[in-house]
């Protein structure tokens, strides 16, 4: 009795070392995240301070060549010299530079941005199972019975919602009187019996009575 007292503990305490590990593992990989988001963030905003800085002083130094050609008016002719074309050629390289160097640390930060966002909405969506609701993205079908309708027409629950409405690059701002399109990308929020109920109102009907 005593031996299988001590296994049964023995099981619970590494089920719970192993939950805390990745527990820490998973609070770690969010700080780490963070800390390169920051970074990231950071060296884009210098970056964009020396191409500021670049663009002054090319001013600077130019002014003084054309200021002293009496061409100030009419720069054309004095940027052809070649102390100004070398000014110009140094200037645009390091601004080509910089530019791509700052490409590359967007690129960077959108793809953490969307682990950041997976994880989020993976925890959104897993807090939503364990209180029986769900979240649901679904596209307004050609011939759907949304099309055309409002979202007050839609018989909404008091628990349930339109979380958001996309079309084409535009987040459109939400109002009862709002009518969806075909093609509409739509969220929805609520109860998983009544977001179940509401998804055949986005699909083609004619499809719906062939199947």
């Amino acid at each position: 009795m005593t031996a299988e007292l001590l296994s049964r503990i023995r099981k619970e305490l590494t089920v719970n070392l192993a939950v805390l590990r990745e527990a820490v593992l998973a609070i770690s990989e969010r700080v780490n995240r963070k800390a390169q988001l920051l970074k990231l963030h950071w060296q884009a905003s210098d970056m964009s301070h020396k191409m500021d800085s670049t663009h002054r002083a090319l001013g600077a130094q130019l002014y003084p060549l054309l200021s002293s050609s009496g061409e100030v008016k009419r720069p054309e002719p004095a940027l052809d010299r070649p102390e100004a074309a070398g000014l110009l050629s140094a200037a645009i390289s390091q601004v080509g530079l910089l530019k791509k160097e700052l490409g590359q640390v967007e690129t960077l930060v959108r793809e953490l941005e969307l682990e950041a966002m997976r994880e989020d909405l993976l925890r959104i969506q897993q807090d939503l199972s364990t209180r029986s609701a769900t979240m649901e993205r679904v596209q307004v079908a050609r011939g759907a019975w949304a099309v055309d309708r409002s979202i007050s027409q839609m018989g909404l629950s008091p628990t349930t919602r339109v979380a958001a409405v996309l079309r084409g690059p535009a987040l459109l701002h939400l109002t009862d009187s709002l009518m969806f399109q075909s093609g509409d990308l739509v969220v929805l929020v609520g109860p998983q019996v009544e977001v179940r109920r509401l998804l055949p109102y986005f699909v083609d009907q004619q499809s719906m009575r062939s199947a």
